[in-house]
């Protein structure tokens, strides 16, 4: 009895929830041009509503019949429920009269969050004093606090995902800017765990843990694009990296401007981008600060390249156990080439123990790089004297020892060349500037704008910001030829030789790098040998190269200028070839074993036939009428 009396109460309430009408807005989030009048329908029995990010409550705005919106507006929405549903916060964001083509972020948050001297995470702060030094100590700026907001994402004018989720300034030193970077989390407490959503154009991936919202840290008053800029250059590199989207920011409906979305470099990362569980990997930073895991392994390769007297053919052995050595070289190379002076510290290296172990790198932070275009940052980071504030001998000390040992050397040398002829030649560097400038300069505000009063002299003017961009294209021409000099005065002194590669099809790999499309002209180091691998291109195959050698690989030496020649033959695969013929049998028909083509030709000459007929009938017909 008891039991069928549950039951029956149970569907009583079953069915009480289902007949409820789920709270129904009259307008999704999105970008709107004409004012709108929001409307709400459902089975509530009150409900509050604020306009300024902060949760709706007993002592917020009543809502009435309806709500006019005229102006860029958040609204949140919080009814109040008779029966067993439950409150919740309803958010809805109205982009009015924008007319810009990049998504936008809106963050809601409690104004006081940010802005209340006492906890809120953007200000300085009621309790922040100068110690004896005149630093900043007990800001509010660098407490490690987290507070709940509402993400609302809007990518092509229309609402892509909404959720709550945590909030964090990011950053070191930017954090006393004025215009700082965030961190957002997402975690289950606040619903899910995880965005899911695909931000990111350049990289397949719809699941983020974490994301920045970042400022371009020092490059927050230049072209807010620079450490943007990196990440694109090492795309096809090996070298991970924070990928990007830039983004129009709102925050409690006001207006701070094109920021970037980015990728976080933590263990959430490699569990995405990598696929290993995140227990498996250790991120170590700078000189030896765990960020992440056991900093064992680490310091088992830091102590013993302390130790290391010479590095001869069995200790390189030893050093391709520790290091991904292609993956280490690249990214020394970038860093080296755009002259980041602050790459001694902003280092990521990380390893797990579910791959090889080995540790690679990961890009971080490159906005002090591309200045002074002359600086002799190789000689520097080859010197143990540590006579710079950015080369103290614990950064440089890998590369130093590294390079006595003549196959590194070697491998260093000859991929520092292939990447000025491609990735960092200064012809594909203002390619990728124009690109970068193409997306932010319709986008940028610009001075008299709207924008959040605080950020108000960050804008700059068209010709200004332009000024900034064209700073760049001065250091890739400029570095370009200063870091040949370098090479050749340091490690190099045969010089460099001109290499071509004839053909109009096909495609090569050049000491296993990313395939180049045909025909290809670089400069090279002489001295140093190499691998070219032909590659198929399409029906384009490869036959033997000019000299009648059939292998692929094909090893050269730079000692004089030459000229290659791989010969291709375009074949159609077989498989074409029978859908072809299987395609023309399906046209044959029966009647009189014509094909299609032929039937329509033949009732094409009858059509013109019948046309001259009817116009000489016409003709006839008129003159006997005269």
């Amino acid at each position: 009895m008891i039991k069928t009396k549950v039951v029956f109460l149970l569907l009583l309430i079953s069915v009480s929830i289902r007949s409820q009408t789920p709270i129904q807005v009259s307008h999704e989030s999105g970008k709107y041009i004409d004012t709108l009048i929001l409307k709400i329908r459902g089975d509530f029995k009150k409900l509050y509503y604020s306009l300024d990010g902060s949760i709706p409550g007993r002592n917020s705005k009543r809502w009435k019949d309806s709500l006019i919106i005229s102006k860029t507006s958040i609204v949140r929405i919080k009814p109040v429920f008779n029966g067993t549903k439950k409150d919740t916060i309803i958010n809805r964001f109205y982009l009015m009269n924008f007319n810009k083509e990049l998504p936008v972020v809106h963050i809601a948050v409690d104004p006081a969050d940010l802005w209340d001297s006492e906890k809120g995470i953007y200000v300085k702060g009621a309790h922040a004093y100068l110690d004896s030094a005149g630093v900043l100590k007990n800001s509010n700026w660098y407490k490690n606090w987290e507070k709940p907001v509402h993400l609302i994402y809007l990518d092509d004018d229309s609402l892509s995902i909404q959720q709550d989720c945590g909030i964090k300034l990011f950053g070191e030193s930017t954090r006393r800017y004025q215009d700082k970077s965030f961190k957002i989390i997402a975690r289950s407490e606040y619903g899910s765990n995880v965005f899911n959503y695909q931000f990111f154009k350049l990289k397949k991936l719809d699941k983020h843990k974490h994301l920045v919202i970042r400022s371009s840290g020092n490059d927050f008053n230049g072209t807010r694009f620079k450490d943007v800029f990196s990440a694109y250059l090492v795309r096809n590199l090996e070298i991970d990296h924070m990928s990007f989207q830039p983004i129009h920011l709102f925050i409690n409906s006001d207006y701070w401007g094109v920021y970037n979305l980015r990728e976080k470099i933590n263990e959430h990362y490699l569990k995405y981008n990598k696929g290993f569980n995140k227990d498996s990997v250790s991120i170590v930073k700078g000189k030896w600060i765990p960020q992440h895991g056991n900093r064992k392994d680490y310091m088992d390769m830091y102590n013993w390249f302390l130790r290391l007297k010479k590095m001869d053919s069995a200790n390189y052995v030893k050093v391709n156990e520790f290091l991904d050595i292609r993956n280490y070289i690249n990214f020394r190379i970038f860093q080296l080439y755009i002259n980041n002076s602050d790459s001694r510290g902003n280092i990521r290296y990380w390893n797990s123990n579910q791959g090889d172990k080995k540790f690679r790198m990961i890009l971080y932070d490159t906005d002090h790089g591309y200045r002074y275009a002359s600086r002799k940052f190789l000689a520097h980071s080859l010197s143990n004297a540590g006579e710079y504030w950015y080369n103290p001998p614990w950064s440089t000390r890998y590369l130093r020892k590294l390079m006595s040992n003549e196959d590194f050397k070697s491998e260093f040398l000859i991929q520092y060349a292939h990447l000025l002829n491609t990735s960092l030649h200064k012809d594909s560097i203002i390619k990728s500037i124009d690109h970068l400038q193409s997306i932010y300069i319709n986008e940028l505000p610009r001075p008299g704008e709207k924008i959040i009063p605080h950020l108000k002299r960050v804008p700059k003017t068209e010709k200004k910001w332009l000024i900034e961009v064209d700073k760049l294209r001065t250091f890739a021409r400029m570095r370009d030829k200063f870091v040949k000099s370098e090479l050749v005065r340091l490690l190099a002194p045969e010089g460099w030789i001109e290499m071509e590669i004839n053909n109009d099809n096909g495609k090569v790999s050049i000491n296993e790098n990313y395939p180049i499309c045909l025909p290809f002209k670089g400069q090279y180091l002489k001295g140093f040998e190499f691998n070219i691998e032909a590659l198929d291109d399409g029906c384009h195959q490869f036959i033997s190269w000019s000299d009648g050698d059939s292998n692929r690989i094909k090893l050269v030496a730079a000692d004089t200028v030459f000229n290659l020649y791989p010969v291709y033959e375009c074949v159609i695969p077989e498989v074409l070839i029978q859908q072809n013929k299987d395609k023309r049998s399906q046209e044959k028909i029966d009647i009189f074993g014509l094909t299609v083509d032929e039937w329509l030709l033949y009732i094409g000459y009858l059509f013109l036939f019948l046309g001259l007929f009817f116009l000489i009938y016409i003709f006839l017909k008129m003159k006997k009428a005269r």
